[in-house]
């Protein structure tokens, strides 16, 4: 099934996945760091029918709340294939993550308390950060301008060490280090990287190494230093430089490189991507709902917009195809269909020069902060439906209005 039949067959605004194309992802990243493990980040797109896939190929998960917790055990995954990440942690999520048996990433001093006093072993990891700003470029890199609220800067890790390694109860495995998303430069993450595993092999005693991931993909590009203005905004669009490939074979093996210069070369690697995996996989199916021609430019309006694809519009540069190819291009001003006047995805995109209302546009690299950070803003959240090449199926029905408002139901 395609794109057309698909929003023939259950209309638009819908998100549409392709399975076929996240098998073979899965796959591929899987070749490329091998033998290290994957584990996918559940909160990048936690739909029942990716995850199955994700499982089914062997993947760990990441999760970062209590809520994915419970997602990932229902999707099956075995507690021994999750590790529990994020900045805050409940004491009720705590509790039942080690209950379970999830490995545990310690972010904050308080999770140290809570989990040393549990009064039975626990083996925990703790979180840490490079001074290197990843976003810089190439090496050598900037100190960053403003500090991670994820885990603890180096400089201050091993107070936290110590702090754990006091507690008879808590062994201290694993170290877990993730940078950012969509960063571009394999080797500005080498290098923050490097200096990390450098520290890990002065802390001993560490036989598990999470490295994170935050892979770039190709079919998104941001602005550096964009801002909400759209005027600002449509200066920088016409002339952005082209963006590094990234490779995720190339960064494990100079991560291995590294390792193996430290002493390291037995220790556990693990990887967490998650927009890696899905970007390409889902597309945002829209419908023309009006072509406003002005003196100052052109509006094409869809029945989709940034409630759908929250991470995306003039900052973030997508590819938006016609799905009617039989006219000339020109550049549009193309926008979505909220009162909201940042609902806008792009302020030069490339549509047949007689764009009309009823024409699909596909909104592509849509599958990565979706369906998770949608919201019901002006609009109810869209279906999904997962097609291959055997045909098609809606997985994840629309939003209705008794939804959104059976909250008032407080009994």
């Amino acid at each position: 099934m395609d794109l057309v039949e698909a929003g023939a067959r259950w209309g638009t605004p819908l998100y549409v996945l392709d399975t076929d194309r996240l098998r073979a992802n899965l796959d591929g990243l899987a070749r490329a760091v091998a033998p290290d493990r994957l584990l996918y980040s559940l909160k990048t797109n936690y739909l029942p029918a990716v995850t199955e896939i994700v499982r089914e190929r062997g993947y760990g998960v990441d999760v970062v709340s209590g809520y994915e917790l419970r997602a990932a055990l229902r999707a099956g995954f075995r507690p021994e294939d999750i590790v529990f990440n994020g900045p805050v942690k409940t004491e009720d999520e705590l509790r039942a993550a080690t209950d379970a048996g999830v490995f545990v990433n310690i972010d904050g001093e308080q999770e140290i308390d809570f989990l040393g006093g549990l009064g039975r072993p626990v083996e925990v990891g703790l979180r840490v950060f490079p001074p290197q700003d990843v976003y810089a470029g190439a090496p050598p890199l900037p100190k960053r301008a403003t500090p991670s609220k994820f885990g603890w800067p180096l400089a201050d890790a091993d107070r936290l060490v110590r702090a754990i390694r006091q507690r008879p109860s808590l062994r201290l495995r694993g170290i877990h280090c993730h940078l950012g998303s969509q960063i571009t430069s394999v080797p500005a993450l080498l290098a923050a990287l490097e200096e990390v595993i450098a520290w890990v092999a002065g802390v001993g005693g560490i036989d598990l190494l999470n490295l994170g991931g935050g892979f770039g993909v190709p079919g998104i590009q941001r602005i550096k230093g964009a801002v909400a203005g759209l005027s600002e905004v449509r200066a920088a669009t016409g002339g952005l430089p082209p963006q590094p490939v990234f490779d995720p074979a190339e960064l494990v093996a100079g991560a291995r490189k590294a390792l193996a210069d430290n002493g390291l070369s037995g220790v556990q690697v693990c990887w967490e991507p998650g927009r890696r995996v899905v970007s390409d996989t889902v597309t945002l199916l829209t419908t023309v709902a009006t072509v406003k021609r002005t003196g100052e430019g052109t509006w094409v309006l869809l029945d989709g917009g940034l409630n759908l694809l929250p991470t995306a519009g003039v900052a973030e540069r997508h590819r938006y195809e016609a799905l009617r190819q039989d006219a000339p291009q020109q550049s549009f001003f193309l926008g979505g269909p909220l009162c909201y006047e940042g609902d806008v995805f792009s302020l030069d995109a490339l549509l047949p020069e007689d764009i009309r209302p009823g024409d699909l546009v596909a909104v592509h690299d849509a599958g990565a902060y979706s369906v998770t950070r949608a919201t019901s803003f002006n609009r109810p959240r869209a279906a999904v439906a997962a097609i291959s090449a055997d045909g098609g199926q809606l997985c994840w029905r629309a939003e209705r209005d008794e939804d959104i408002f059976r909250f008032e139901d407080v009994r």
